[in-house]
């Protein structure tokens, strides 16, 4: 039967977690950023047209990591889900085979 489909649970959830790690720390690092860049150098420091004109294209910057980190989160919570959903089904499959057994 080679078009059978295999899943093994453990290993999305590993990916998951692995995702989910990746998003962690690029959420981090850009909260150190967003300190540095965001806060010290254009909130509390630098002024004039230059600086508006770099706080556009940091707002822009950062909303894009932002949304690169929310896809990972996202990503991460449905490869735990789908280990969930298919550990589910194969245990109700393997009950439902258990069961006819014991009915012949």
């Amino acid at each position: 039967m080679a078009d059978q489909m295999r899943v093994d649970p453990a290993k999305l959830r590993e990916a998951s977690r692995f995702v989910a790690d990746k998003a962690q720390v690029m959420r981090e690092r850009l909260k150190t950023l967003d300190d540095t860049v965001g806060k010290r150098l254009l909130a509390e420091g630098w002024t004039g047209s230059a600086a508006s004109g770099y706080d556009g294209s940091w707002t822009e910057w950062k909303k894009g990591a932002e949304a690169v980190i929310e896809a990972l989160d996202e990503s991460s919570f449905k490869l735990a889900d789908a280990a969930n959903v298919y550990e589910a089904q194969e245990n109700r499959n393997r009950g439902g085979i258990q069961q006819s057994s014991l009915n012949m």
